[in-house]
This record gives C-alpha cells, structure tokens and sequence, in this order.
C-alpha cells in the first residue's frame, strides 16, 4: 500500500516530468505526497586542503540558486493543488555530500521515492542522490528518466527477473502497481528454460497467479555487457510503461557502487523504472 510518497526535485534543471510522474502516483494510490528541493552550498576553497583550482571551479559550477528552487516548488505545489491530493513541500541545504546522505535518510520513513534520472549532459551535484536512495533508503525507489514528459502509465508493467533477493524484493514492493496494470510481461535473461526452480521465472508466474496477476514470461539472450540495452530494447518493443527491477550494487569498504546491469539501467534509461535493493 501507498500511502505517503516523496519526490525529490531538481532545482538546476527542468522538473516537468518528475513532478508530474510524481502527481500521478500519488493521486493514483490516494497518497500523501511531499516535495522537497535541494540546493548546494557553495565549497569553501579554504578548506579543501589539496583541491587543485579545477576541481572547485566544476563544483563551483554546479552549485543550485535559491531562487530556482524556490520556483521548483511553486511548480509543483500547483501541480499538488491542481490534483487535489494532500502534499507539503519544503528546501534542504547543505554541501553536496551531506544533503544527499539527508536525502536517503529521509526517505527511509516513506513509503516510496520518486527521484529525477541524472541528466549526462548536464551534470551537477544531485547526480548521486539515486544511488545513494537506492543504497541507504531501504525503501524502493521510482527514477523517472529526464526525457519523461507527463503522468506515470500503467497499462503494462514489465519485470526484470533473476531470482536473486533484490529482483525479489523489488517484485513485492511493486505490488501495488502489478495490481493496477493491464498486462504483465517477465523478462529474463540468459535464464536456462529447462531449469524449474524455485527461483524461477516460471515460479514468479505461479507466485503473480496467487495473488490474482496474470503474466507473460519472455526468455532473453544477451552478451552481459548488452543486458540492460536488451531489456530497454524489450520494453520498447513491447510499449512497456513501468520498469520493475532489482538494483544491484557491489561493496567497496562502506560504500556501494553499481552493478554492471544497474548502472547500465541507471545511464540508460528511457521509461519510469521502479528500483528496489
């Protein structure tokens, strides 16, 4: 159940699709839905003992101005009220590290986070704040591709499956989106169809049937370093609305960073894609 959602929003690029995406989930599950906009202090050279001048100019760059998430949020409280759906919005900042480690830590006390996809040609200091949603929220997390436009669809669902714990968990948080969809595809890759397991495609089919969710299942073939482009391919293909999938990450001391798959996933991304870990 949905019943109290946050979106972040970015304050130095364009926010249509985000909050719309946003807007519609929540007026889809009656939920409860607050926007929150960050800016970045600027980074004091004085000091960042040993930063050469370049790397404080490009961070320099990439700092937000009040008064473009000031008008981010008055974007999407209209957005809220034009909806009728129950909402707050409020700002954060801090320097770059800590608002995003703030960020993930408030969404562990939602049930769902809507996060924009980092835009390559336009880099800037929320680029990580995906990952470190996916990493440290424990909540799953819906990233909307910058080249989205409008609400989120969800006449079909497409489900990325594996059998590992993080597709698992990504399938039951999904839930509340299976049971609005009108078709359900399962894609799995490289997946010996001659294997019936417990962790099978064919058993996610049985589980989805128990739970009154008819689905299709589709084997895949794929080089591994092709996966992720063989599944967006499929998606388009099929005019999938919704990705659902496990997010993958390996550890690096206290850190996460990316799995192959996951980060392909990340840099990618043409349709809303509902990611748990």
């Amino acid at each position: 159940m949905l019943s109290d959602i946050v979106v972040h929003i970015p304050a130095d690029r364009p926010a249509d699709g985000v909050v719309a995406c946003a807007v519609s989930v929540a007026n889809a599950f009656d939920a409860h839905l607050d926007g929150i906009v960050c800016t970045y202090q600027p980074i004091n050279p004085a000091i960042m003992v040993g930063a050469s001048a370049a790397y404080y100019a490009a961070a320099a760059q990439y700092n937000t101005d009040g008064d473009e998430a000031a008008a981010r949020l008055d974007q999407f409280e209209l957005a809220a009220r034009a909806a009728g759906i129950t909402h707050g919005a409020r700002s954060l900042c801090d320097t770059p590290v800590l608002a995003n480690q703030a960020l993930a830590e408030i969404s562990r006390l939602y049930d769902l986070t809507i996060v924009a996809q980092p835009d390559r040609a336009k880099p800037g200091h929320q680029d990580p704040l995906p990952e470190a949603v996916l990493f440290n929220s424990g909540k799953p997390m819906l990233m909307v591709p910058h080249i989205h436009t409008g609400p989120l669809a969800l006449d079909r669902v497409l489900v990325c499956w594996d059998g590992g714990r993080p597709a698992a968990r990504a399938v039951s948080d999904a839930m509340p989106f299976l049971g609005r969809a009108k078709t359900i595809d399962i894609v799995a890759v490289n997946e010996d169809e001659d294997v019936v397991g417990q962790a099978s495609s064919g058993a996610l089919l049985a589980h989805l049937l128990r739970h009154d969710l008819a689905a299709t299942s589709h084997h895949l073939t794929a080089s591994p370093g092709n996966i992720h482009n063989t599944i967006l391919s499929f998606a388009a293909d099929t005019g999938a609305n919704l990705l659902v999938m496990g997010g993958y990450g390996h550890s690096r001391l206290r850190e996460f960073i990316l799995g192959g798959v996951t980060r392909g996933i990340f840099k990618s991304l043409t349709l809303p894609a509902l990611i748990s870990h």
